[in-house]
Formats: structure tokens, C-alpha cells, sequence
């Protein structure tokens, strides 16, 4: 009787060490007494659990790719929406280089203009008055403009057009302009001659108005007194007034003339060689 009560004291504590001790087979996660599926619990361990089993979800996410980083040569390339054609890129439009010369050979007459009276280029004086002496200060008279004396006439209406010139019209080596300033005058004619061979040689410039006003002709006189000196010749005949200076160096000469024409008052300046 007592071995056989010793037999079992010892049974029983080994069925009581049995359960107390954890098994091998037995998950260890929330103190082993988590009972549900393994599949089940497996889930609970993942970052998300939208999709229980499936499999995909154990890959890493892929990293986005990179964006292209203004500055590295090339603009990022736009969305692209499936089943639309994406629009070519726009280019910069290209820049249109300066209106190119055309060809002067066909005359272009300037349209009627009832103030646009012709007025007779005055011949330089062949010899300076008795007791003339030159104004030393006085400049050269080479160009008008901004253009050179002799320079041909079709180089004179491609620098006309490129600088922005009014040309009214052009023929017979005559170039009509309008609306020109000189002497920080406004002149609303303007005539350049070129001579026989095809070569700049005189300008005029015409200013009118109904009235017998000589306000315009002596701002003129003023300011060519100023730069050429005295006039070297002085006529006067009624209300009609002419006036010459000489250039510097003996280069030029200018008139300045006030005269009335067909029922209007003309100042009118004439720039020669």
C-alpha cells in the first residue's frame, strides 16, 4: 500500500509539471492562452490587415521614382493620362530677324499731297561777299540724317526704312518723306535728291501753315547762327526771305527760306553739298 500511494505522488507531479511547463507546439504570443486559427494570428503581427492571406502583402512597398529635379537640363515630363495623345511640346517661337531690304527698282510716287509744293533747290554761291570771313567753329557738312553725303540711293532707302522713317514714296533718285525731326523741329515734309549718277546730294525740309507767321523761321535762324555764324548771304524781296551759311571746311552749304505758296506759308530748310 505505500509504494503503490508513492507511485502516485510521483505521477501526479509529473502531470502537474506536464501542464505546467510549455509545450513546444504551443505558439508563444499573449501568455499562450491565445486560442484562435494561427492563421488568424499571423495577421495581427503585420503593419496592415486589409487583405487577410494574401500573399502579395508580405513584399515590401517599391520605392516611388525619383523626380526629375528642375535645373538638371530637362523640364519634368507631363502626366500622362491613358487613352489620351499627349500634345507635342511647345517650342519658343522663333525670333524674326529685321525686315530684310527689298528691291527699290520699281518707282513708288508719293500719294497727292496739297502741301507737298517742290521747292527749287538754291545754287550755292560761287564766291562768299566782299569782307566774308569764315566762322571757324563752324562744322562740316557731310550727312543729314544720319546720312552721308554721296552714299547711293538705294542704301539711302534701305537706312530710311530700317530706322524707322516715314517714306510717303520714292522715284526718279527723289525720296519722299513725312513727319521728320531735325534741329528739334518736327517737319511734316521732307524731300532727299540724289544726283544723276544715283548719289545723295541734297535734302529739303518743309514747314507750312495758313498763317504769315515767322515764328518757325526764326527759331531756325537762331539756331543755325549759333552753329554756322552770320549768314553769308542775306535777300529779302516782299514777304519772301532767304538766308545761305557755309559749312566748316568749305563741305556744304545751307538755306533757309520763307516764301508763300499757293495760298500757304512755307519755312523751308535745304541741306546740300
Amino acid at each position: 500500500m505505500k509504494h503503490s500511494f508513492i507511485k502516485k505522488l510521483v505521477f501526479i507531479a509529473i502531470l502537474i509539471v506536464a501542464i505546467l511547463s510549455p509545450s513546444p507546439m504551443m505558439p508563444q504570443g499573449r501568455n499562450g492562452n491565445d486560442r484562435r486559427p494561427a492563421q488568424e494570428r499571423r495577421n495581427d503581427n503585420r503593419p496592415t490587415n486589409r487583405n487577410p492571406g494574401n500573399r502579395h502583402d508580405r513584399r515590401p512597398e517599391k520605392h516611388p521614382a525619383p523626380q526629375r529635379r528642375p535645373g538638371n537640363g530637362r523640364p519634368a515630363d507631363p502626366p500622362r493620362h491613358p487613352g489620351h495623345k499627349q500634345p507635342a511640346p511647345h517650342r519658343p517661337a522663333a525670333v524674326r530677324p529685321a525686315p530684310r531690304p527689298h528691291n527699290w527698282h520699281r518707282p513708288s510716287p508719293p500719294p497727292p499731297n496739297h502741301f507737298r509744293v517742290p521747292h527749287r533747290i538754291p545754287p550755292r554761291p560761287m564766291a562768299p561777299p566782299p569782307g566774308y570771313r569764315p566762322y571757324v567753329a563752324a562744322p562740316a557738312i557731310r550727312s543729314i540724317l544720319g546720312i552721308t553725303f554721296g552714299t547711293v540711293y538705294n542704301s539711302v532707302l534701305d537706312y530710311l526704312l530700317l530706322n524707322g522713317y516715314t517714306i510717303d514714296g520714292y522715284a526718279n533718285n527723289t525720296v519722299y518723306l513725312s513727319d521728320v525731326m531735325l534741329l528739334n523741329q518736327g517737319w511734316p515734309l521732307a524731300t532727299l535728291y540724289c544726283d544723276s549718277a544715283g548719289h545723295l546730294a541734297s535734302a529739303q525740309f518743309s514747314y507750312y501753315s495758313v498763317h504769315n507767321n515767322l515764328n518757325r523761321y526764326n527759331t531756325i535762324y537762331q539756331l543755325l547762327c549759333g552753329t554756322y555764324g552770320m549768314p553769308v548771304y542775306t535777300t529779302t524781296s516782299g514777304i519772301t526771305r532767304q538766308v545761305t551759311w557755309y559749312g566748316g571746311n568749305n563741305s556744304g552749304y545751307i538755306t533757309l527760306q520763307f516764301d508763300r505758296t499757293n495760298g500757304n506759308y512755307y519755312t523751308t530748310l535745304s541741306v546740300c553739298i
